[in-house]
């Protein structure tokens, strides 16, 4: 696999609240987008992902990634909101804090995902991007039963509303996909920072353009997302298998 990621503050946020790290052996790569509406949301998504990164580092064979192990990404999405909740039992001034989480992790034949809130993956092949993930958000319920439009879902005031978040509950619900692993795919992992002041399309143009390298690709990604407004933090993890 080849992994590139990048993490922007973005123009009005005062600090940056997302999270990202990935551990090529273990075959594990996760992003965070602490909830900046409540305390301490980099804190939960530090919590998170160091949570993930860790156990799937430490429970997977030298020669077999996480996955292919035996790992269950609904077990690793468990244990990060433990970490997170656990941290608001010992000290009160931090109940409240939540986070996002988005997961991919890798087999040599297989790909599993799994995401918590409004942190979406998308998979590029032979030139075409698809969204794999739903918000877990009304805005989308709305979006998925024809009552609004993509761009009334974009303009929305209700469009950062979580029903799931890790933290906010003592078991998490996320969503949880397996996918056959085909070479030559991309995924993109990122926040609402990209996808909120970027369209799908816009986006899918700049992954697909073969001509960058998977680095300048997450670099104009958040660039573009910037040259928008930059409105909340960015973050990418573009993922070649």
């Amino acid at each position: 696999m080849e992994i590139v990621g990048e993490s922007h503050r973005g123009h009005v946020r005062p600090r940056n609240e997302d999270r990202i790290d990935w551990d090529e052996n273990a075959g594990v790569v996760v992003l965070a987008d602490g909830m900046g509406g409540l305390p301490y949301g980099q804190e939960a998504a530090r919590l998170a992902v160091e949570a993930v990164t860790r156990i799937a580092r430490n429970h997977h064979s030298s020669d077999h990634t996480w996955l292919e192990s035996g790992g269950d990404p609904a077990d690793l999405v468990q244990l990060a909101n433990r970490a997170v909740l656990s941290y608001t039992e010992r000290d009160r001034r931090y109940e409240g804090m939540g986070t996002t989480l988005a997961l991919l992790c890798a087999a040599p034949d297989e790909l599993a995902i799994a995401h918590v809130g409004d942190s979406r993956i998308y998979r590029l092949r032979e030139g075409h991007l698809e969204r794999l993930t739903a918000d877990h958000t009304p805005v989308q319920h709305a979006l998925a039963a024809g009552e609004i439009t993509e761009a009334e879902a974009r303009r929305s005031p209700e469009r950062n509303v979580l029903e799931r978040a890790l933290g906010a509950v003592t078991r998490a619900e996320p969503d949880v996909s397996r996918l056959p692993r085909q070479s030559g795919d991309l995924f993109l992992l990122c926040s609402d920072g990209l996808t909120e002041p970027l369209a799908d399309e816009a986006i899918g143009a700049i992954v697909a353009d073969t001509d960058r390298s998977l680095a300048q690709r997450a670099r104009a990604l958040v660039d573009a997302a910037l040259d928008s407004g930059g409105p909340d933090n960015i973050s990418v993890i573009l993922v070649r298998t």
